[in-house]
């Protein structure tokens, strides 16, 4: 599918990812699309001791991968807009992708991993028989990699973000935007919500949009290769291996439609009150002079004393281990060589320091 992608890009000059009309162009388009491990902010390459111990601002990744050009949109998902990393959040950020960075393709063929609570579940094979019955495209296949082989493009373009995102001092979103788009040129960031509030790319409720008339794939799990075409509308064809023979299953409710329009957008929750008193009282003195009150902003109620800081009982308890630890070292509890744990004993049972065991072990 990869080799077939490129072949098609190199022969319709498909050079960079851009908006186009649905179906405007007669091809095939082969996509990847994962989610990578969250980054922190403020974040520096020389890290400062006590930010260790510290929880600072989380970002999300979520990449599409057109594997064809090939072209990583990676989404930035700041917590303060994290409503999810279920079947919406995906659903709406391939939604957004489509509809901003498409080629314009009739079929698509997407790959994914497993994970059933974002991928492999029942709400992402509705949405891909709604683009196909709403003329969105022609027909789409929805394949999951073998478990335990699931490392693919994204991962790839990941990694490259990944050793800019180490290489350089991020102290916060905007420059974070910027790592992206020069860590290679397969990356394209995309913001999904800014510090201020304001959301670019909407995560809407795609599971009651699709609810009350389809129904579910019994067994879907067992399955790795999902086919969806316009000639049958509310059917999906499954199969168990790329080689072995289609199985139809009817996702519609007889006498129904799918439904028209688009599903209400979801409100970002926002940073709690006490997420706000965190970040304001334990990550704002990490954070450069300019970026302070966008990236910890003063909350509305001041933590009141030192008493409910999170970071200081955190780190009461990882002194008092390390005193603990130390305290077992000198008395002999640890771990002894040979003959020295008779000694370690002895020492327990109060034996003066020369003491010697008369056992023969």
């Amino acid at each position: 599918m990869v080799t077939e992608a490129k072949k098609v890009c190199a022969e319709n000059d498909i050079k960079d990812l851009s908006s186009n009309q649905p179906c405007s162009r007669n091809i095939t388009m082969h996509y990847s699309f994962d989610y990578a491990q969250q980054v922190h902010l403020p974040s520096n390459p020389l890290q400062p001791g006590p930010i260790y111990f510290l929880v600072p601002r989380k970002y999300g990744l979520f990449g599409v991968c057109c594997e064809g050009i090939p072209r990583q949109v990676n989404f930035l998902v700041d917590e303060a807009h994290l409503i999810s990393k279920g079947s919406n959040a995906v659903i709406s950020y391939l939604h957004f992708y489509f509809s901003n960075y498409g080629i314009g393709e009739t079929d698509v063929h997407l790959h994914c991993d497993n994970c059933s609570g974002q991928n492999k579940n029942r709400f992402v094979l509705w949405f891909c028989a709604w683009r196909v019955a709403m003329g969105l495209h022609r027909s789409i296949t929805l394949n999951f990699l073998i478990a335990g082989h699931t490392k693919f493009a994204p991962d790839w373009c990941f990694g490259l973000l990944k050793r800019a995102f180490k290489r350089h001092v991020v102290p916060s979103q905007s420059v974070l935007e910027k790592v992206v788009n020069y860590s290679s040129t397969v990356n394209i960031a995309q913001v999904i919500g800014r510090e201020d509030g304001t959301t670019e790319v909407p995560v809407c409720d795609w599971q009651t949009f699709f609810a009350g008339s389809r129904k579910p794939v019994l067994g879907m799990k067992k399955y790795q290769h999902f086919r969806f075409d316009a000639e049958h509308p509310g059917m999906v064809f499954v199969k168990k291996e790329a080689g072995s023979d289609e199985l139809p299953f009817q996702i519609l409710l007889q006498g129904m439609d799918f439904p028209d329009g688009e599903p209400v957008i979801l409100t970002p929750p926002g940073l709690s009150l006490q997420r706000q008193q965190y970040l304001y009282k334990n990550i704002r003195p990490f954070v450069d002079y300019p970026y302070k009150d966008t990236v910890c902003p003063r909350p509305e109620v001041l933590p009141v004393d030192d008493s409910d800081n999170t970071c200081a009982r955190e780190m009461d308890l990882v002194v008092n281990l390390v005193l603990e630890q130390t305290k077992d070292a000198e008395l002999g509890r640890g771990r002894g060589r040979g003959r020295g744990r008779g000694r370690g004993r002895g020492r327990e049972c109060g034996q003066p320091p020369g003491y010697r065991s008369r056992s023969p072990h």
